[in-house]
């Protein structure tokens, strides 16, 4: 026989681990992507992957030549950085269709760090196993005892 207390938290961690799943979801089908951007003149054109990495970068025609090293450093970064903004941008949106309203902006911290998914979610499932008053912490190490003693 469950108590309505137990059922609820079977209830709440089975939530935990469905959206555990989704998350895990989004992240793969974030990190499938790749975002291309390709300047108006379409002399470069540049490749990022779901890390904001550069993993291509092309310069088409011969008009390249003639710019000066500076400006076409500069036109590089800008097509690189549009590159990124866009699959950053992305992958905001792959996530924050997840997320609670007032929870998206803080997607962004997620999206430019690593983070381990599984600690998370395990650090939750620990904290929801915690008793919440001091008779509960106080009748769980008892039984504790008992345990060891009975062995």
């Amino acid at each position: 026989m469950s108590s309505p207390m137990f059922d609820e938290l079977e209830a709440a961690l089975e939530e935990l681990r469905s959206q555990q799943k989704r998350i895990r979801e989004a992240q793969q089908e974030a990190e499938q992507e790749t975002t291309s951007f390709r300047t108006k003149d379409r002399m470069i054109s540049a490749v990022v992957d779901h890390k904001l990495r550069l993993t291509e970068l092309k310069l088409s025609g011969s008009r390249y030549r003639s710019l000066a090293p500076a400006e076409l450093a500069s036109r590089i970064v800008e097509a690189v950085q549009a590159a990124q903004d866009e699959a950053a941008k992305k992958s905001m949106d792959v996530f924050t269709k997840l997320a609670p309203t007032a929870s998206g902006p803080q997607f962004g911290e997620v999206l430019n760090t690593e983070f381990d998914l599984d600690r998370m979610f395990e650090e939750a499932v620990r904290l929801a196993q915690t008793p919440l008053f001091p008779e509960d912490v106080k009748q769980s190490e008892k039984n504790e005892e008992a345990e060891s003693d009975g062995k």
